[in-house]
């Protein structure tokens, strides 16, 4: 496995796709739900993002296979009185997990807040994801709240 960690572009929206899908599907119904968003919407969204200056995406890329993908936010707050990180979106794709792909896209999350000057990054995690978990506390992320949502789906 030789994976590389580079940004994403537009060429790359049918490939990420299926991981969007499986993360998606998971964090609506609690994991192994069955929500999947429609291509039509979601390329629409990935393009539109990607042109955002605030977000920034990167893939994992085994070969020519997309192993995971990582999006995040840079958003400014009263209480950090300047900029955090917020990580919207961290898959690995089932056969690539346990092999250091998310410790790679979480690598890249880290650095490129860092280099905004961010005051902290966050995250949200299903309550499912244990290995997520394990991964984020080890590179010094503290479980801090708790996440309501209301889905209008």
């Amino acid at each position: 496995m030789n994976i590389t960690i580079y940004e994403a572009g537009l060429n790359d929206c049918e490939r990420v796709y299926p991981l969007v899908c499986e993360l998606a599907s998971g964090g609506r119904t609690g994991g192994g739900g069955k929500y999947r968003p429609s291509f039509e919407k979601y390329a629409k969204t990935y393009k539109l993002l990607l042109s955002d200056k605030g977000k920034k995406y990167f893939v994992a890329k085994d070969g020519a296979d997309i192993a995971g993908v990582a999006g995040l936010a840079i958003n400014q707050s009263l209480v950090e009185s300047g900029s955090f990180a917020f990580i919207e979106e961290l898959v690995v794709g089932e056969k690539y997990r346990r092999n250091g792909v998310g410790q790679k896209l979480l690598d890249a999350c880290i650095a490129f807040a860092g280099e905004r000057e961010c005051q902290s990054i966050v995250l949200t995690s299903g309550n499912e994801r244990y290995a997520a978990h394990k991964l984020y506390e080890k590179n010094g992320f503290e479980k801090v709240g708790v996440k309501y949502a209301i889905d209008f789906t």
